[in-house]
């Protein structure tokens, strides 16, 4: 498959792509749109399956817009700059869908999804830094430096750093996180000025201190939509925040709860979990979740919990605690994810157990992305 050829694109799989076939062969294809009609170029083959590149729009999709930013298709933050916002949405819901479908072993016909601003609203970034002090981010594919003196995503307290670029010898990445303050007057946290500054920002009326170079979310918006989303009618007496972080959701449930159990394996991010969830009754158990579950004597189960929220990385849950949170159930089980593929496969797992399944909703966290959060709520089954 050397040579130009035509294709039809079928669909849009996870991680952004257009799947098409020919010749018995699946073709993927970046920065293209269901139905589309386009002409590409090989650039990978392989016996199965074939990467390429666009060449020509045959047939372009009613959705496909100019794309709001001069590098696009060359950064490798954003992949679907060249989808219309409210066309995003739908996509992403048909990849969820299609997700727990294949995956899961069930449909979710309700499924809905939550959306922000589409543009200004990512709040961390990762600056790259080249010789000659200029500011920007990798290339798509690869580790290049594409130049970036705007972006359109980041938030409005971003932009002035990456106009002004840096001095050369900096280092050559650092993070940064910029949000408005109270005031509303911006504030911008440089890894490169500060390597241990320490974040301070309200949510929801809440005071959530975290350090920059440790891990928070990115969309300090849809944050405020999420959280009362994913916590109503949670109350009781025990809850656990399992790959608590920073304490985000243990710092709201702790309202809500006589003792919130947090469970971290990094120590550094469970310090700022102690300052975010005080108080006496408050646990804090430094140890991978999936090592806390298999020990023997494991303290969780001494809880009875009547909740738990559980935060995992893409990987999902380890099987280990799964088959603990079906062996000790909480009465309801909170489920944020940034990842349906490993999400449908532990909620086949959870349901096929003493869990049904109550909602399920998506949130746009990472518009001009294919990237996708869900929460799913969970409650013990009453048959």
């Amino acid at each position: 498959m050397p040579f130009p050829i035509t294709l039809t694109i079928e669909k849009l799989i996870p991680g952004g792509e257009g799947l098409a076939r020919h010749e018995g062969r699946v073709v993927f294809v970046p920065g293209v749109l269901p139905g589309e009609e386009v002409t590409v170029e090989v650039t990978e083959a392989k016996k199965d399956f074939a990467r390429a590149r666009v060449v020509d729009i045959v047939s372009a999709s009613p959705d496909r817009v100019t794309p709001a930013c001069p590098v696009a298709g060359a950064c490798g933050g954003c992949d679907w700059l060249h989808i219309d916002p409210a066309a995003q949405a739908r996509q992403k819901i048909e990849l969820a869908r299609d997700s727990l479908r294949r995956l899961g072993g069930f449909d979710w016909p309700s499924l809905e999804i939550e959306t922000g601003s589409p543009f200004g609203y990512r709040n961390r970034i990762q600056a790259h830094a080249d010789g000659s002090g200029r500011l920007g981010f990798l290339e798509r594919g690869g580790h290049g430096f594409v130049a970036v003196t705007a972006c359109p995503v980041a938030h409005a307290s971003l932009q002035p750093l990456l106009a002004g670029g840096t001095k050369p010898g900096r280092p050559d990445r650092f993070l940064a996180f910029g949000h408005a303050d109270a005031a509303g007057s911006a504030r911008l946290h440089r890894e490169d000025k500060d390597p241990n500054a320490e974040i301070e920002i309200a949510i929801l009326g809440k005071t959530i201190r975290f350090p920059l170079k440790g891990f928070f979310q990115s969309n300090v918006e849809m944050m405020e939509k999420l959280i009362p989303y994913a916590l109503e009618g949670l109350a009781g007496k025990v809850a656990l925040d399992l790959y608590a972080g920073v304490g985000l959701f243990g710092a709201f449930l702790k309202d809500h709860f006589e003792r919130v159990v947090c469970v971290e394996f990094n120590r550094g991010a469970l310090r700022y979990a102690k300052q975010n969830v005080a108080g006496e009754d408050n646990e804090f158990l430094a140890e991978p979740v999936e090592k806390v579950v298999d020990l023997r004597g494991n303290p969780l189960a001494q809880e009875r919990a009547e909740a738990a929220v559980i935060d995992p990385p893409r990987e999902g849950l380890d099987k280990a605690v799964r088959a603990w949170l079906k062996d000790k159930p909480v009465e309801k089980l909170v489920y944020v994810s940034c990842n349906p593929v490993t999400l449908a496969r532990d909620l086949k797992d959870l349901l096929a157990g003493p869990y049904e399944l109550t909602d399920l909703k998506l949130f746009d966290f990472y518009p001009q992305t294919s990237h996708i959060e869900a929460v799913a709520k969970l409650r013990l089954k009453t048959e």
